[in-house]
C-alpha cells in the first residue's frame, strides 16, 4: 500500500528524523541537553504508540461486539453510527498530553541542530528538500482537484469475482516475467531452497537473472495465508546490495515478497482478484527496485531512500497492472484459456477513479495537517489546528468534541513526511506518461528507468534521477497536473475500442 517500501530499513531514519550526525555537529556543553531531549522524543514516541494500541484494542473488541449484536441497528441508524464515531474519536486527554509533547520534543530538537522547524529538518534529502515543494498541495489554488468528484458509481461498478478466473497467481507471475523480460532483459527464475532455508513450505525463491549481467539477487515469494502470519502485504530487504571493498564483487541483494493470498483448491489454482493483482504489482515494483540497485554501500541500496521517492518505483508499476497492452499478454481463464476481454479491463480502469477526487482531498488534508503540527509552534491546541484545516482544505466540518488526530498514527513514522505518497503518485504519473504510455514494454525506456532512477537507491538526490528521466526539471505545477490528470475520466492508460 501506500508508503510501504522497505519499512523496517527506513524506519530509523523516519521515526527519529535526527542522526548521529546530529549529534556530533553539538557543542560538548549542548550535547547533554541534546540527548535529554531526544530521549524525552523517543519515550513519547514509545508511550503514544502505547496509548494508541491500547485504545485500538479497546474499539476493536467494542466493534467486534457490535458487529456481532448490534448489526443491523447499526448499519440503518444513523444516531448508533455518531455515538459509536464520537465514542471512537474522544479526545483521550493522556494521548493528548503525548501528542503535543512529542511535537514539542520534535521541535526543540529541530532548533538545536540549527532547523527553523522540525519539517524543514525532515525534508531534507527529500524531493521537498526546499519545503516549498511539499506545500504544493497546501495552497488552495489546487483545490481543482475536487471538482470532478462525483462519476457514474453505477457505470463503473465492478464485481471482483467475475475477473478472477482469468488472473490466476501464475499467469500474473509469467505476466511479471515477461515484462521484466522486455524492459529490461531480467527473468525470474524458479530455484529449489536448500534444506532450512526457507520458514515455510509454500515460500518460494526466485533468482532474478539478467540476459547478460548475470544473477542480480534473489526474492523470496511468501504469498499466501497462514494463521500466524501478519496480514500485510509488503516486501523487506534481507540483505542489501553493497560493493564489496575485498573482493571488488557486488554482494547480491536479497529480498522478501510477502503478500496474503488465497491458497489454490482442489479445483482451481490461487485465484486473485483485481486488487490483490495489483499489490502484487506494487510490491514487485519494490523488489526489483531492490534488484536493480547498483550503489557503493548496502545502507542505500534500493527501496533504502527519500520517503517522498521509495514508492515511485511501486505506483509506477499500478499502472502496467491495470494496462490492456500489459495485461492481454498474461490474462487467461484458467479453465478456457480466453483471454480477459478489453472491456473489462477498460471498466477496471474506469472504476478506480470513482471517488478519486475526494479521495486526493483527504490525501492533501492529511499532508497539510502533518505539514502544520511539524511547523514552527502556533499558540492554539493541535484540535483547534485540526479544525481550521479540516473545513479549508477538506470541506466536511469539524464534529466538536472529537480529536481524529490522536488516530492519525502517521504522524509517527512519517513525521512532516506524509505528502510523500501524493508526491511519489505525481512522479509515477509524469515517469508514465511521458515514456510508458505510448508503448509499455519500450526497452529504451526500460533501460533509461533502471540507469537514471532504480539503479541509484538513496545514493542520488531524488529530484536528480527524476530530472534524468524526464530529461526535464519539473514544476510545481507539472506536479499537481500530473495528480489531476488521474481524476480525468477521459484519461486512459490503454489502447481500446470503446464500443468493444
Amino acid at each position: 500500500g501506500g508508503l510501504a517500501g522497505d519499512k523496517r530499513s527506513r524506519g530509523v531514519s523516519r521515526r527519529w528524523g535526527l542522526k548521529y550526525e546530529d549529534f556530533k555537529g553539538q557543542t560538548e556543553s549542548n550535547r547533554p541537553f541534546f540527548s535529554k531531549v531526544n530521549g524525552e522524543n523517543i519515550l513519547m514516541i514509545n508511550k503514544y504508540i502505547a496509548v494508541c494500541c491500547y485504545i485500538g484494542r479497546c474499539a476493536k473488541c467494542a466493534s467486534l461486539y457490535m458487529l456481532k449484536c448490534l448489526y443491523f441497528v447499526f448499519m440503518f441508524c444513523c444516531k448508533i453510527r455518531e455515538i459509536a464515531y464520537r465514542i471512537y474519536l474522544y479526545p483521550n486527554a493522556d494521548l493528548m498530553e503525548c501528542l503535543e509533547e512529542l511535537l514539542r520534543c520534535r521541535h526543540k530538537l529541530a532548533k538545536l541542530v540549527g532547523y527553523e522547524s522540525y519539517a524543514h529538518r525532515a525534508l531534507k534529502g527529500t524531493m521537498a528538500v526546499k519545503k516549498k515543494r511539499s506545500g504544493l498541495f497546501t495552497t488552495p489554488a489546487h483545490s481543482r482537484l475536487v471538482s470532478d468528484i462525483c462519476l457514474g458509481f453505477c457505470r463503473y461498478n465492478i464485481e471482483p469475482s467475475l475477473y478472477s478466473p482469468y488472473l490466476s497467481l501464475g499467469a500474473c507471475m509469467e505476466g511479471l516475467n515477461n515484462l521484466f523480460s522486455q524492459l529490461y532483459g531480467v527473468s525470474l527464475m524458479s530455484e529449489h531452497p536448500r534444506a532450512g532455508e526457507v520458514w515455510s513450505e509454500d515460500v518460494r525463491k526466485l533468482a532474478v537473472v539478467h540476459e547478460t549481467e548475470g544473477l542480480l539477487g534473489y526474492i523470496y515469494c511468501d504469498f499466501f495465508h497462514r494463521q500466524d502470519k501478519p496480514h500485510q502485504d509488503c516486501h523487506f530487504t534481507i540483505r542489501g546490495g553493497r560493493q564489496c571493498r575485498d573482493t571488488g564483487e557486488y554482494q547480491l541483494p536479497v529480498v522478501v515478497l510477502m503478500l496474503s493470498l488465497p491458497h489454490p483448491s482442489r479445483s482451481a489454482p490461487a485465484l486473485l482478484t483485481p486488487g490483490m493483482m495489483e499489490n502484487l504489482f506494487h510490491e514487485m515494483g519494490h523488489a526489483m527496485h531492490s534488484m536493480l540497485g547498483r550503489t557503493r554501500y548496502q545502507h542505500v541500496t534500493g527501496t533504502r531512500c527519500a520517503t517522498d521517492f521509495a514508492e515511485v518505483p511501486s505506483i509506477l508499476m499500478e499502472y502496467f497492472a491495470t494496462d490492456y497492452r500489459v495485461i492481454s499478454q498474461f490474462a487467461r481463464h484458467y479453465e478456457t484459456g480466453q483471454p480477459l476481454p478489453e472491456s473489462m479491463v477498460a471498466r477496471l480502469c474506469e472504476s478506480k477513479k470513482v471517488c478519486g477526487a475526494a479521495d486526493t482531498q483527504l490525501q492533501i488534508f492529511y499532508a497539510v495537517l502533518d505539514q502544520i503540527y511539524h511547523g514552527v509552534p502556533q499558540n492554539r491546541s493541535t484540535t483547534e489546528i485540526i479544525r481550521d484545516m479540516q473545513h479549508k482544505f477538506y470541506g466536511l466540518p469539524y464534529v466538536p468534541n472529537t480529536a481524529w488526530q490522536l488516530r492519525f498514527s502517521h504522524l509517527i513514522g512519517y513525521g512532516a513526511k506524509y505528502y510523500s505518497y501524493l508526491m511519489s503518485r505525481a512522479v509515477a504519473s509524469m515517469v508514465w506518461k511521458q515514456c510508458f504510455v505510448q508503448d509499455p514494454l519500450n526497452r529504451e525506456m526500460g533501460e533509461r528507468y533502471r540507469r537514471e532512477m532504480l539503479a541509484h537507491g538513496g545514493a542520488k538526490e531524488p529530484m536528480r534521477m527524476v530530472e534524468g528521466m524526464l530529461q526535464k526539471q519539473p514544476t510545481i505545477e507539472d506536479f499537481v497536473d500530473a495528480l489531476v490528470s488521474e481524476l480525468n475520466p477521459n484519461f486512459e492508460t490503454f489502447l481500446m475500442d470503446s464500443e468493444s
